[in-house]
């Protein structure tokens, strides 16, 4: 039984690794966005949706039938949250892209590049933390976060000063970028959950 246990967890680990890249894919493609090539971030964050289904599916199916306890209790509650953060990543770079789209403005969105980029490298370190078990990676994750809410910050100041389109479409692309840095933190507090049971 702790077999089929270790297997369905091992499963598990492999579509948290496949959702990580297409949440990164996304990520690439709201870079190109700024340059006004557009990509399908839509189709990138249905083929999360699909994993994240597939990842229930299995999680549903290891509680049910071998009632796991402790660690693997922790990894597979944990997992479920996990895939929810990866799709909301892409739901958000997939709004940057519409908004740009939408908006159709041509500005150098210097730090929407620069919390971007924070932000990509963020979502990377978190997946491979909480498939690893790197606590130490935590620390790094909460001093990234605190640079893109830094940026975030002002790039509203800076709106209170200057309506112009580019400095107002950057400011909405920086709030979705934050709240992809809360993502990427939530998925590394549930490294220090599955590893010692408790909650930052």
């Amino acid at each position: 039984m702790r077999k089929l246990l270790e297997i369905g967890m091992e499963q598990i680990k492999k579509l948290l690794r496949e959702m990580g890249n297409h949440a990164l894919e996304s990520l690439n493609s709201v870079e190109e966005s700024m340059d006004s090539r557009f990509d399908s971030t839509e189709e990138i964050a249905s083929r999360l949706h699909i994993l994240r289904g597939e990842v229930l599916d299995i999680a549903t199916e290891l509680l049910v039938r071998y009632s796991p306890m402790a660690g693997d209790l922790r990894f597979i509650q944990s997992a479920i949250d996990v895939s929810y953060d990866l799709y909301r990543i892409s739901r958000y770079a997939m709004e940057i892209e519409r908004t740009l789209k939408i908006t159709g403005v041509s500005c150098p969105f210097e730090s929407s590049r620069h919390a971007l980029k924070i932000v990509r490298d963020m979502v990377e370190l978190a997946v491979n933390a909480f498939l690893e078990g790197d606590e130490v990676a935590i620390g790094r994750l909460m001093e990234m976060d605190r640079e893109v809410d830094g940026l975030y910050i002002n790039s509203i100041e800076l709106l209170t000063e200057d309506s112009s389109p580019c400095v107002a479409v950057e400011a909405l692309i920086i709030r979705h970028l934050e709240r992809i840095s809360d993502h990427a933190k939530y998925i590394g507090e549930a490294t220090i959950y599955v590893k010692e049971g408790r909650r930052i």
